[in-house]
C-alpha cells in the first residue's frame, strides 16, 4: 500500500504538471492569456459615476466619464432605433485613464485599438479622453451596436462574419470607427476595384483584411488604420443597402441572429440568397451610379 507521502507527492507532481501544462498553453496562445487577463481585470469593478451607475471609470478619467454620461442616451436611442429593439439589459461602459489597463481589460492585450466591446461592457481608449475627444460620441455609439447585438444573442453560438457585425455597428452609429472614410470614397474605392472580400476572415489584424485589390495608401497614410476604416466603410454600406432594400428581409435576419441563428443560413431564409450573390447585386447598383 502507498504511504501517505508517496500519494501526497503523486498528488504534488500532478498538480505542477497541470500549472506547467496551463502556462505552456498561455504561452502558445496569446489572445488566450489576454483574455485570462481580462475576466481579472473586469472593468464592471471600477468606480460608477453617482449620477448614472452604467458609466465605469479610473478615477482620473472621471472628466471624460461625464462626458459619456452625456453622451450615453443618444446613443443607446440611435442604436436601439437602428436595431430595431431595446437593448436586452443595460449596458456598462468603462472609461480609461491608462493605457495599460485598458489593454488588460479589453481582452486583447492591445493599447492601440479604439474601443472594445466584451461581455457585456462597451470599452473605451484613453485616447478618448485626451486628443481624440472628437471622436468620443461615434466609438461609443459604435461599441454599443455590438452590445446591443451579443447582448440578445445566447453565449457560446458562433459569431457572425465580423463583415456583418462591424458594419453593423458603423451604420448605426453613422461612421463610429470609419470616420476618416465617407460612404461615396467607399463607393468609390469598390468601383475602383478595391472592394472588400466579405468572407468569414477574422478582422482582428488589420493589416489582415482581404480586398479584391490592395487599396492606395498615399502619402502620410497609416496603413493599418486606413485598411481598418475603409473596409469598416465598405462593410457599413453594404449592411445599409440590404436594410434600404428589404427592410423586413434586414429585421428577420436581425431577429434570427440575435435569437443565436448560424449566420449563412439566416442569410439566406431572409434574403433568398447568399451574401455573394446580395454584394453581386450592391455593387452593380454602384457601377450603374457612376
Amino acid at each position: 500500500m502507498a504511504s501517505v507521502r508517496s500519494v501526497v507527492k503523486f498528488l504534488g507532481l500532478g498538480a505542477l504538471a497541470a500549472v506547467a501544462a496551463v502556462a505552456a498553453s498561455l504561452v502558445a496562445r496569446p489572445q488566450l492569456r489576454a483574455e485570462l487577463i481580462a475576466e481579472l481585470n473586469d472593468p464592471a469593478g471600477l468606480p460608477t459615476l453617482e449620477d448614472d451607475p452604467r458609466v465605469h471609470s479610473e478615477p482620473e478619467a472621471r472628466a471624460c466619464a461625464e462626458a459619456v454620461a452625456d453622451a450615453l442616451p443618444d446613443a443607446i436611442a440611435k442604436i436601439e432605433a437602428a436595431h430595431g429593439r431595446p437593448f436586452a439589459r443595460p449596458p456598462i461602459v468603462a472609461v480609461f485613464a491608462d493605457e495599460d489597463a485598458y489593454a488588460r481589460a479589453n481582452g486583447l492585450g492591445d493599447a492601440d485599438v479604439a474601443g472594445v466591446s466584451r461581455a457585456g461592457r462597451a470599452m473605451l481608449s484613453p485616447y478618448f479622453c485626451a486628443h481624440e475627444r472628437y471622436r468620443l460620441g461615434s466609438v461609443l455609439a459604435h461599441e454599443l451596436s455590438h452590445v446591443h447585438f451579443f447582448g440578445w444573442r445566447p453565449r457560446g453560438t458562433p459569431r457572425p462574419p465580423q463583415w456583418f457585425t462591424e458594419g453593423l455597428a458603423v451604420m448605426a452609429s453613422d461612421g463610429g470607427a470609419a470616420e476618416s472614410v465617407t460612404d461615396a470614397q467607399a463607393a468609390q474605392a469598390i468601383r475602383d476595384g478595391y472592394g472588400v472580400i466579405l468572407d468569414a476572415t477574422p478582422w482582428s489584424d488589420f493589416l489582415a483584411i482581404p480586398f479584391a485589390a490592395e487599396p492606395p495608401c498615399g502619402k502620410g497614410c497609416v496603413v493599418r488604420s486606413f485598411r481598418q476604416r475603409l473596409a469598416y466603410r465598405q462593410a457599413a454600406i453594404f449592411v445599409a443597402w440590404l436594410r434600404r432594400s428589404d427592410p423586413d428581409g434586414f429585421s428577420r435576419l436581425m431577429r434570427a441572429l440575435e435569437g443565436g441563428a448560424d449566420f449563412d443560413p439566416a442569410f439566406r431564409a431572409a434574403y433568398g440568397a447568399t451574401p455573394a450573390e446580395r454584394w453581386k447585386d450592391f455593387t452593380a447598383t454602384l457601377q450603374a451610379s457612376r
